[in-house]
């Protein structure tokens, strides 16, 4: 029973040692913004915001403008991390979509891409603020 309780403790111990990983913070990406008649918006803002599980924090946002054919390009970035195992895995990375423009309705959504999306007419409204 002791040497099972010891065995426990170090995989334990062994499971909290930081190990390092290259992640993806930020995938390429590309949205394509249409008016509600299906023409391109230029100069709407595009946000495009990472988050991981299971941390409720934002970890980090990246905003463009959308171009004369409605559409807003974002680089992938990757970075080395120390990583340290949850109990309940590591960090898994996802993102979603804030756009606004003057005039239509601001739209947040679960990133995909390529992806289009036409903005409605009406108010509209700043990105959720960041959680930190």
């Amino acid at each position: 029973m002791r040497l099972l309780t010891l065995a426990a403790l170090g995989l334990g111990l062994v499971g909290c040692a930081p190990y390092p990983a290259y992640r993806t913070v930020q995938p390429e990406a590309e949205l394509r913004v249409l008016d509600a008649q299906g023409r391109p918006l230029a100069g709407a803002t595009v946000t495009l915001i990472a988050h991981a599980h299971p941390t409720p924090f934002e970890q980090s946002r990246e905003t463009r403008t959308t171009d004369a054919d409605g559409i807003a390009r974002f680089d992938s970035r990757h970075e080395w991390q120390a990583e340290v195992l949850f109990l309940h895995g590591r960090l898994d990375y996802y993102w979603e979509w804030c756009v606004t423009a003057p005039g239509r309705i601001t739209a947040l959504l679960s990133f995909a891409t390529p992806m289009q999306l036409r903005l409605l007419p009406g108010a509209s409204e700043p990105c959720p603020a960041p959680r930190r």
